[in-house]
């Protein structure tokens, strides 16, 4: 598959400046950071995480983070 075929999802966490995501593999897991978040007078910045991995973005939309609306698409 080219690269340049892969579109990039940004998910966002609102609330927290930082957060991490465990996702299950069968070697162990593998960690996803989300940072960049900002809480001001003058607005809210969530923290971010951007993949382009189709094996991640369909991992990530199958956690309970995802589903209950924790860990959202910007």
């Amino acid at each position: 598959m080219n690269s340049k075929n892969l579109k990039k999802k940004r998910y966002a966490v609102y609330g927290l400046m930082e957060f991490m995501l465990r996702l299950p593999t069968p070697t162990g897991g593998v960690d996803i950071h989300f940072t960049g978040g900002q809480m001001s007078g003058y607005g809210v910045i969530p923290s971010q995480y951007e993949t382009s991995d189709p094996i991640l973005i369909r991992m990530i939309e199958a956690t309970p983070e995802f589903k209950t609306g924790k860990i959202t698409v910007l």
